[in-house]
C-alpha cells in the first residue's frame, strides 16, 4: 500500500506544472473534475474553475508566498486538502460546486467554509455510505467516514429526501433534479423507437460497494454472486439473449476477474466471459439497458434509471443487510435467496406487459428519479446554480 501511494506521488510530480501566480478570481468552483465530462452542458455558460481534488488527477499546482502561508495557516489533518482549501479561498467563488456528492473532502470542506461559500452537490448515483455509517455505529465499530455534510443538494428524487432525514444527515436545502448521466444520455440517444432484442442485462455489482463493510464481516461478495449465477442459471435454462455488464473497465480487469474464477463453476465462468462487456465511458450501458427486457441487480444506479424509462427491473438483495435493500418492494425486488423462488419471479416479470408491471410496485418510478420531459436535469441544475449565484 505505502509503495502504491509512492508511485502515484512519483508519476504526479513528475508530470506536474508550476504555476507561480495564483488562479483567477471565478464565481464557481467545480469541485473534482473525475466526471467533468458529464458536467459540460450544466457549466458551459459559467465563469468557472476545475480543482482537481483526488492527487492522483493534479496537472499543476499555484505557488505563492501567500498560498504557502495560508496552507500552512489552514493545515489540520492533511497538507493536500489544506491547499486546496486555501485554493477555495483566493479563487473566492460563490459556489462550490461537485458531482462527486459522497466525496469525504467536500464534506470535510463544506463544514468549514459553508457560512463563506454555497457549497452545492449533485447526486452522481444510489448512495449507501450513510447506511455504512449508522450501521458501524450500531455496532460499535470505529469508522473513518463521516456522515454527509451537504448545504445545498440536487438529488435524484424524493427518496432521497426521505431516506438522508431519516438518518439525520446534516442536508440544508434539497432540490429534486433527477440523475444527470440519464439526462445526457437521452439528447444523445436517437429518437427512433428502441427495440427489446437482449431478454436480460445484467448488472454486475462485484467489489461495488466499500470495503470498510469488511468490518461486519456481512456476506456481501457471496449475496453478489449468487445472483450471477442464479442469472446465469436461469438464461441456460431458458435458452435466454443474456448481456452481462461486468464492473471493471478492459485494462484494470484482473481484481474482478479472479473474483469470478474463485466463485463460479467452469461452465458458469465461460458463459460470463461469452455474454458480458465491459462498462464503457460512453453511453453503451444504457443502449443495452434500453434493448434488455428486464434488467436484474444488486445495487446499481441503474436499477431506479430504468423504471423511469418504462422498462423492467429486478432487484435482488441477497447479502443480508439492509443497507442494499432497494426503495421501492413489489414486483420489482427479491430478498430471498432461493433460485426457484428467483426463477418464478423472473419469468412472471418477462411473460407480463408494463402496465401490470407497474401496478405490482407499491410507489411510482419517479419516487425514486425525477422526471420531466419538458424540463430535463441539465435545465434543472443549471436554473439552480444561476439562482445560487446572484
Amino acid at each position: 500500500m505505502i509503495l502504491k501511494k509512492i508511485l502515484v506521488v512519483v508519476k504526479v510530480l513528475f508530470k506536474l506544472k508550476i504555476y507561480f501566480h495564483e488562479p483567477k478570481k471565478s464565481e464557481l468552483i467545480i469541485f473534482d473534475g473525475e466526471s467533468f465530462k458529464q458536467l459540460e452542458k450544466v457549466v458551459k455558460d459559467f465563469d468557472f474553475f476545475l480543482l482537481e481534488t483526488r492527487f492522483s488527477r493534479v496537472k499543476s499546482i499555484y505557488i505563492t508566498k501567500n498560498i504557502l502561508f495560508r496552507t500552512f495557516e489552514n493545515y489540520k489533518k492533511n497538507l493536500f486538502s489544506s491547499y486546496l482549501l486555501t485554493i477555495i479561498d483566493i479563487i473566492n467563488p460563490k459556489i462550490v460546486f461537485t458531482y462527486i456528492d459522497n466525496s469525504h473532502r467536500f464534506n470535510e470542506i463544506s463544514k468549514l467554509r459553508k457560512n463563506k461559500y454555497k457549497f452545492v452537490a449533485l447526486q452522481n448515483g444510489a448512495r449507501y455510505e450513510h447506511k455504512i455509517i449508522n450501521k458501524l455505529k450500531d455496532k460499535n465499530k470505529s469508522c473513518e467516514l463521516s456522515k454527509f455534510n451537504i448545504p445545498y443538494f440536487l438529488c435524484f428524487g424524493d427518496y432521497e429526501i426521505n431516506d438522508y432525514k431519516n438518518s439525520k444527515q446534516s442536508i440544508k436545502k434539497f432540490t429534486k433534479v433527477g440523475s444527470l448521466k440519464l439526462a445526457n444520455y437521452l439528447l444523445s440517444k436517437k429518437k427512433n423507437k428502441t427495440k427489446k432484442i437482449n431478454d436480460i442485462l445484467l448488472i454486475s455489482d462485484v467489489y461495488c460497494w466499500d470495503s470498510i463493510l469488511n468490518e461486519l464481516n456481512l456476506p456481501i461478495a457471496q449475496g453478489v454472486i449468487q445472483l450471477i449465477k442464479f442469472t446465469i442459471s436461469f438464461a441456460i435454462k431458458n435458452r435466454l439473449k443474456i448481456k452481462i455488464a461486468v464492473r471493471s473497465y478492459k485494462d484494470n480487469f484482473q481484481k474482478e476477474n479472479n473474483f469470478y474464477k474463485r466463485y463460479l463453476s467452469e461452465n458458469e465462468y465461460n458463459f460470463l466471459i461469452k455474454n458480458m462487456f465491459f462498462r464503457p465511458t460512453n453511453y453503451k450501458t444504457y443502449e443495452i439497458m434500453c434493448k434488455s427486457k428486464v434488467v436484474v441487480g444488486t445495487m446499481s444506479t441503474m436499477l431506479r434509471e430504468n423504471l423511469i424509462l418504462n422498462g423492467k427491473t429486478l432487484a435482488c438483495n441477497f447479502t443480508k443487510t439492509e443497507i442494499f435493500d432497494f426503495p421501492i418492494k413489489g414486483i420489482c425486488y427479491l430478498k430471498n435467496n432461493n433460485y426457484f423462488i428467483f426463477e418464478k419471479r423472473l419469468k412472471h416479470i418477462l411473460k407480463i406487459d408494463k402496465k401490470k408491471y407497474i401496478k405490482l410496485l407499491n410507489k411510482k418510478p419517479t419516487y425514486l428519479v425525477r422526471y420531466d420531459s419538458e424540463r430535463n436535469t441539465i435545465d434543472l441544475v443549471k436554473e439552480k446554480l444561476k439562482f445560487l449565484s446572484k
